[in-house]
Formats: C-alpha cells, structure tokens, sequence
C-alpha cells in the first residue's frame, strides 16, 4: 500500500506506517516501566482509609478542615474571603475547596479527590527525586514508603491540612534544585529555575506564608555565596526572575480580590491579623527558643520521622555520594532550617505543623535505599520492573500506615448512628432558605451537611483570645440579638446542664429545637445545642 510498511514488533509483523510500531513501544514503556499509573491507582486507594475527607466517613471532624470548605463554598457562590467571610488561611487553600464544593455541596468527597491526586504527586516527585541517585526497583520502594512519613496521625491528623496541600509545591522545589545539584557544579541556575521557583514560593504563600521558609532559606543561602563570588549577573538574574514567577502567582489573587473590593481585608486580616494578632507578641530571642523547643517535641515525639531524618541529613551533609561542593550542602542545609524555623517562629504548637517537615525524611529512605543498592551484587536486577514485588511492598506499605494511623476506626464502616450535623440539617432543610450561625466556636461542619452558604462575615468563632480580638465574638452577639439568622448551632464542651448555658439574648429570639452528644477523635464529647428562631 501506499505510504505504508511492514514493521517487526516482538517477533509480529505490524502492517501501517512505521511510527505506529514507535507509538505501541513508547505505550509500552509508559505502562510497564513508568510507575506513574500504579502510583495514581496506589494514592486513591491508600487515601480511602487515612483521611476523614474519604468517602469512608461521614464528615472531617476537623473544624478547620470544615471552615476551609465553607470559605470555599462562599468563593463559589460569589463571597470574598475575608471580606464577607472572616477566616485567616490562604485564599489559594480557598480556593481548592471551592473547587472541591463544585464536585459535592455537602461531602468532602471533592476534598479526597484533590488529597489524592497531591499524593499521586507527592509520590510522582519522591520517585523522581530518589532516581536521581538510585536504581529504577529501589526508588519505586522509597516513593510506596513516603505515605508512612506523611500519613501518620500525629502529624497528619484528620487530613486536609494547609501543610498537606503545600507538600508537593516543596517536594516539586527539591526536585529541581536537586536535578540541578546532580547535573551542575556551580551555583548558578537557568532563569527557568527561578521562575519556577517563584511561581512555587507564591503558591505556598496564598496557601499558608508562614510555609515559605524553605524559599527564604534558599534564598539567603544563594545571596551570601553569589555576593562572595561576586557574581552580580547571577544575582540579578535570581531576583528579577523569581520575582517575576511570584507576580505571575500572585496577578490572579490581586485581580480577583480588586473585582470584589477587597485588597484592603486581603492584606488586613491574611497578612496583618495573623502576624500580629494569631502570631505570640514576644521578643525575636525568645521566638528563637520557643521555636527550638517546639520543634524538639514535635521532633522527639514521632520516632520513625526522626530516625528517617537524622539518617537522611547525616548521609547528606557529610558524605560526597549526592553534591558535588560545599555550596550545594549550604544551600539544602539552609532551606531545610529555614522551613522549621519558619513554620515554628509564631509560636503555636500545633501538632499538624511539622506535616510540611515530613518530606525531609525522603532522605532517610534514600540513604537507605543506596546503603541496600551496594550491597546488591546483581544491580541490573534493581534497574528490572517486577510489578508482583512491587504490589508486595505496597501492600507492606499500606497495612503499616495501620500502625501510625487509625482513622478508619471512626468511619461508616464502624459508626452507622447519623451525627449531630446530620440531624440538625434534616431540621433546617425543612426551611425554604435557611441561614446558620456556628456560634463561639470554629466551623462544625453544620453549614456543609446543610449546604448553606453563611449571610454573616463572622459565621465562626476564631481561636483567639477575646481580648486581643473582641470583634469576632462581639459581632456574633450583635447576629444573635439582631435575630439576623434563622439557626444557631452551639457547642458545648461537656454535656453540662441547660440552665447553665449562657448566651446573650438568645431567648429574646430563639428557642431550642434540638440538641445531640458527638464522640470527637474517640475521646471528646462534645454536645451541640441547636436554636431556631421564633420571633
């Protein structure tokens, strides 16, 4: 025929044009020797069992978790964070919930979907990372190992985290510094590099600045040692190109929050707030200490995270096996206490912060990983795919994550009684246009079950002191008294009598229709009070 050959393929003879025969092998290649399929298979099924936002569980019991999703519904439905809805994460965070809204109003189901495919990622660029210095079997085993890092519930907890989302834009950072440790000498790097590297830094900080840690360490890093070298090109270069990588992450935020008028409520509670109302007020020596002590406990208390790290840090920084001078070792030594101290330096102790450290531990299975490759006498059968070894390992891998994590405990599988939030949103679904106030108190998950999108700016109260912020709780009061919504959900923290339930003015509008106990984390009870207006 015309325009056609016959083409040899694994011993067949394949009629049509030659580049199909190319097409059928690079298929091939990408199914049989990429484990990128099976690590996108692995991550969906690994994250039913280790996070409540699994179709596994009724609601993410996390109240942070919920008042992301309710932000997130309000972008959806044309509010502004911040603006009309007061709450002080990153609007880039929002802005995956609002997302996640869009896939299912009143599950977390969109949520678990995004948590999967950041830990398709997060796998994706752990391989990567670990091919750069070891054989093709051993680095698939170090990636199918990461979860037990990440996934523990010390550090993890419910899932849906801030942290959590930040992972692969760290992960993808020490992916290219890395590759470039590994191909160059010198520290210089392409503008490519720092484009990247700025559009990364400006995600992590519309999800969470206090996360940019790891940039600023870099960055300090790369400054002393171009200055010293005196390489002012370079160093122009670094900054004009990493700034330019941020505008490009930042324009989009900027314009969205210009179209709702709200710039001013961007920068007074997401930037202001946080660093002067959230953060501890003490002098820069005691942030110093406090962050030294906080991370040690967070440190010393997960023992397979510190052994993976010391392993991995020692093997990086005092051994030639993966940089090739000084310079490179002070730069990842730099963003690694830079991210710690950054993430520490307000002052909170909150176990979920050292999340974003836990990649570090990729090193201990690196260093581990190499240690195993040299022992091995046949390393072309470590460069070999065998996909029933691998399903072994990953199988090890997930029943392990059991012994860090045991958050299936309080799924549908075991708890088949409904919830506080679903019982209460029964009762408000039988309005026409119901509004909610999550009264003194983060968000319970109440205005998810009933998909109502809140009419208040404070729909919640902070974790802050009334003192320091009285606005918050004053506001809430003045909801009440006003009678400005239809319910109001309040949170006991002990199943104490109802006389001895004080809220100002709430019998001048409200009474109460229901009420329910909720088992929170296997040992917290907590009971929600549910008030309906009247008159």
């Amino acid at each position: 025929m015309d325009g056609e050959r016959q083409c040899y393929f694994n011993g067949t003879i394949m009629k049509g044009r030659p580049n199909k025969m190319f097409k059928v092998q690079r298929l091939k290649k990408i199914i049989f020797e990429k484990p990128y399929l099976f690590f996108l298979i692995y991550s969906f099924f690994i994250m039913l069992f280790f996070t409540q936002t699994s179709p596994f569980f009724a609601i993410n019991e996390w109240v942070d978790s919920n008042a992301f999703f309710t932000v997130g519904k309000g972008m959806a439905n044309g509010l502004a964070p911040y603006k009309d809805l007061f709450e002080q994460k990153g609007p880039l965070l929002y802005g995956f919930h609002a997302i996640a809204y869009c896939i299912s109003h009143t599950t977390f189901f969109g949520v678990y979907l995004l948590e999967s495919i950041a830990m398709f990622v997060n796998l994706l660029l752990s391989f990567k990372i670990s091919r750069l210095y070891l054989a093709w079997m051993p680095s698939v085993v170090v990636s199918l190992f990461l979860p037990l890092l990440i996934l523990n519930t010390s550090v993890f907890g419910l899932g849906d985290s801030a942290e959590e989302f930040s992972i692969p834009f760290l992960l993808t950072f020490l992916y290219i510094l890395l590759k470039h440790f590994k191909q160059n000498s010198e520290s210089t790097f392409k503008w490519s590099f720092y484009i990247i590297n700025g559009v990364l830094v400006g995600c992590i900080f519309w999800i969470k600045y206090t996360l940019v840690g790891a940039w600023i360490g870099f960055y300090l890093a790369l400054l002393f040692i171009l200055i010293g070298k005196k390489a002012w090109k370079e160093l122009v270069n670094a900054i004009v190109f990493t700034f330019a990588g941020l505008l490009l992450s930042s324009i989009p935020w900027f314009i969205y929050f210009g179209i709702h008028h709200a710039i001013k409520e961007l920068i007074d509670v997401y930037i202001k707030f946080n660093l002067i109302t959230y953060a501890s007020q003490t002098s820069v020596p005691v942030k110093l200490v406090n962050s030294a002590l906080i991370f040690g406990r967070a440190f010393n208390s997960i023992l397979e995270i510190k052994i993976m790290f010391i392993i991995g840090m020692i093997d990086f920084m005092f051994t030639w096996k993966y940089f090739q001078n000084k310079n490179q070792k002070w730069l990842l030594f730099s963003t690694v206490v830079f991210l710690i101290l950054g993430v520490y330096f307000g002052g909170r102790d909150y176990s979920y912060y050292f999340l974003i450290i836990t990649p570090f531990g990729l090193f201990g299975l690196i260093a581990t990983g190499h240690f195993i490759q040299r022992s091995v006498k046949q390393i072309d059968l470590l460069n070999k795919c065998n996909w029933f070894t691998l399903f072994i390992i990953a199988l090890t891998s997930f029943v392990l994550c059991f012994g860090y994590n045991s958050l299936i405990t309080y799924s549908k599988l075991y708890n088949k009684a409904p919830i506080p939030q679903q019982t209460f949103a029964k009762i408000m679904d039988q309005e026409p246009h119901p509004t909610l106030l999550n009264y003194g108190a983060l968000d319970g998950g109440f205005y998810l079950a009933a998909d109502i999108v809140p009419n208040v700016r404070y729909f919640e109260s902070q974790n802050i002191d009334y003192k320091l912020y009285p606005e918050n709780m004053d506001e809430q009061n003045r909801y009440i008294k006003e009678g400005k919504i239809q319910f109001v959900v309040v949170r006991l923290l002990s199943p104490i009598p109802l006389d001895q339930v004080h809220i100002p003015n709430i019998s001048d509008h409200y009474r109460l229709v229901s009420q329910q106990d909720q088992l929170i984390g296997g040992a917290t009870t907590y009971r929600y009070l549910l008030y309906k207006k009247v008159k």
